[in-house]
C-alpha cells in the first residue's frame, strides 16, 4: 500500500507542478493590462496574416518641434495579440488588418493600438494627408497609401 501511496502523492504533485506551469503564465502575463486596454475600443486580436478580408498601408510620419520621431516596431504587437492595427518595423508603415470586410479604422485607433495620446501637452498640432491640412485629427479615416505627418510645435 506504501508503494500505491507513493505512485498517487508523484501523481498528484505532477499535476500540481504541470497545471502551475501552464496557469502561471497566464496569471503573470505582463500584456494583461495592454489586451485589458483594448477589450472595449473596437480593436480585435489577430492570431496572424490568414482570412483576411483587408489589408492596407498608410504612412505616418511624427514631427516633434521639426525633429522625426521614431514610430516603434511592433506597436499592436504583443504576445497572444496582433491587433488589427499595427506596425512591424520602424518605417512609419502602418498595417491595417481585418477579417471584417468594411470595417473602418480611424488615426485615433493607431495612436490606441500604441498606448500613445494623440495630443501632447504643450503642443500645437498640425495634421496633413497627403499634403493637404486635416482639421478633425483622430476622425481621420485610414486608408491604402495615405501620407499622414503630424506635426507637433511647442507652444
Amino acid at each position: 500500500m506504501s508503494g500505491k501511496r507513493t505512485q498517487v502523492l508523484v501523481a498528484v504533485g505532477l499535476a500540481v507542478v504541470l497545471g502551475g506551469l501552464f496557469l502561471l503564465p497566464r496569471i503573470n502575463n505582463p500584456n494583461a493590462p495592454y489586451l485589458a486596454s483594448l477589450k472595449d475600443t473596437g480593436i480585435a486580436c489577430l492570431n496572424g496574416h490568414a482570412n483576411l478580408s483587408q489589408h492596407f498601408h498608410p504612412h505616418i510620419t511624427v514631427l516633434v518641434d521639426g525633429i522625426e520621431e521614431t514610430i516603434h516596431s511592433n506597436v499592436g504587437v504583443v504576445t497572444g495579440c496582433m491587433a488589427e492595427i499595427h506596425t512591424h518595423d520602424t518605417t512609419g508603415t502602418i498595417h491595417v488588418e481585418s477579417t471584417e470586410s468594411g470595417k473602418i479604422f480611424r488615426l485615433k485607433d493607431f495612436f490606441t493600438a500604441w498606448n500613445n495620446p494623440i495630443e501632447k501637452e504643450g503642443y500645437n498640432l498640425i495634421l496633413t494627408v497627403n499634403d493637404i491640412p486635416y482639421s478633425e485629427i483622430g476622425e481621420l479615416i485610414l486608408s491604402d497609401g495615405q501620407q499622414i505627418v503630424l506635426t507637433y510645435t511647442s507652444k
